[in-house]
């Protein structure tokens, strides 16, 4: 079985190599092309950062974040070659088409958890008749042709779970907030006060790596957003209750340690090879965008999101990729494949979804399933949070065994629970 993720050598393989799935598969782990092995982009790690603002607040300094992602995307050109004008998922899915023809041209097993989601639907779209069984976890839309629209549905998707984690805070003795009597309000505090006095972790890690102050920008960014992903401690991650108590310890000590990212170090990274492999897919470049456009974004994230005020993954990708030095060879578009009936199928593809997803947003399982229509995919709604449902023991990581095993696939509109959150 063929299974994906943008570094699928990672956690989530070793995890599978100890599931159910090892009594009947044989796990096949690709590193997309771009990553880990395959060819990885290289950037020069001391140009990441923002050296600013992800919310510039002047003219002057939108123009510095511009301007520093720009030569930040320059320096990967040089360093990687032409190769990164290649590293689309599109191309990665002819990859995969490769391997699945040199293991004896068996029709395909695969397993895609987020950005594998959309690995696995554009191979479908290119090959729809190799698929023995696909299972498509935490779905990611790759139709929506305009950037805003896919960071504003990330964005509800975001704010959303952050609130579940509000009231899962309200609701759980053992969370670190559980006493106080206005949570998002709490949060919404330490954003604020961070923002006007960024913290310094104390970690011996960040001291040796210099990491920079840990601002309110980066709390309600991808830090808390990053947190909310795997609500149970999956993987040995910190968990909401993890998550709650950092927010307490930087209001009450100062302490950061959870809410801070270590800088990278190396010339090849998985946060370089992540952001060149978006920026092959989406077209984020808009170099006549102006800082008057630029509010406008901001105000309306701050009155749709209060609490992460636009903030998250598809918001600092825009800024990122704004200025990327190649052109997206691999651009947003409907899945079309299965409107001619000789491309039926023969086995549903299984797309599961959690309803309060921190970055893929249920809005976007529902629609992709659309595109690949009721005879060809099935969507199998997990009533819970977090990022991912399979690492998470219970009826929907049951149904995904039976799936895959026996090709038993649940009938439309189920909606079940796993333990835990």
């Amino acid at each position: 079985m063929l299974q994906a993720a943008i570094s699928p050598s990672g956690v989530m393989y070793k995890w599978l190599m100890r599931s159910r799935s090892t009594e009947y598969f044989d796990l096949i782990a690709i590193d997309p092309r771009g990553t880990g092995k395959s060819n990885p982009v290289q950037c020069d790690p001391t140009l990441w950062g923002m050296e600013g603002s992800e919310f510039p607040i002047s003219e002057i300094e939108y123009d510095h974040m511009v301007s520093h992602w720009r030569d930040f995307g320059a320096n990967c050109l040089r360093l990687t070659g032409p190769f990164l004008k290649y590293v689309d998922t599109e191309s990665t899915a002819r990859d995969f088409e490769a391997v699945r023809m040199a293991l004896g041209d068996e029709p395909m097993n695969f397993l895609g958890f987020s950005y594998g989601t959309q690995l696995g639907s554009q191979y479908a779209e290119l090959y729809p008749h190799n698929i023995r069984a696909m299972v498509l976890d935490a779905n990611l839309d790759h139709s929506q042709t305009s950037p805003i629209y896919a960071w504003e549905t990330e964005r509800q998707g975001y704010e959303n779970t952050l609130m579940h984690f509000f009231a899962w805070c309200r609701d759980t003795p053992a969370c670190a907030l559980h006493d106080e009597t206005d949570i998002p309000g709490y949060f919404d505090r330490l954003v604020d006060s961070a923002n006007a006095h960024p913290i310094t972790s104390t970690s011996a890690a960040c001291l040796d790596a210099s990491c920079p102050p840990v601002s309110g920008e980066n709390i309600m960014g991808l830090n808390t957003q990053s947190l909310l992903v795997l609500p149970n401690g999956e993987f040995g991650s910190p968990g909401w209750l993890g998550l709650a108590q950092a927010l307490k310890n930087a209001t009450t000590n100062g302490n950061v340690d959870l809410l801070v990212q270590l800088p990278p170090t190396a010339t090849t990274n998985d946060l370089f090879s992540y952001v060149a492999i978006i920026c092959a897919d989406w077209p984020f470049a808009e170099p006549n965008e102006s800082y008057t456009q630029y509010l406008n974004r901001v105000h309306m994230a701050r009155t749709l999101s209060p609490h992460t005020r636009g903030a998250g993954e598809f918001w600092f990708l825009h800024t990122a990729c704004q200025s990327w030095p190649v052109p997206p060879r691999n651009p947003p578009h409907k899945i079309t494949t299965f409107k001619n009936p000789s491309n039926q199928q023969q086995t549903p593809i299984l797309m599961v979804n959690a309803l309060h997803d921190p970055e893929t947003s249920y809005a976007w399982a529902a629609n992709l399933q659309r595109q690949f229509g009721d005879a060809n995919a099935v969507l199998l709604t997990r009533n819970g949070s977090g990022h991912t449902s399979y690492a998470q023991p219970g009826k929907v990581s049951d149904a995904i065994d039976e799936y895959l095993v026996r090709l038993k696939v649940p009938d439309w509109g189920t909606v079940l629970r796993n333990e835990g959150i």
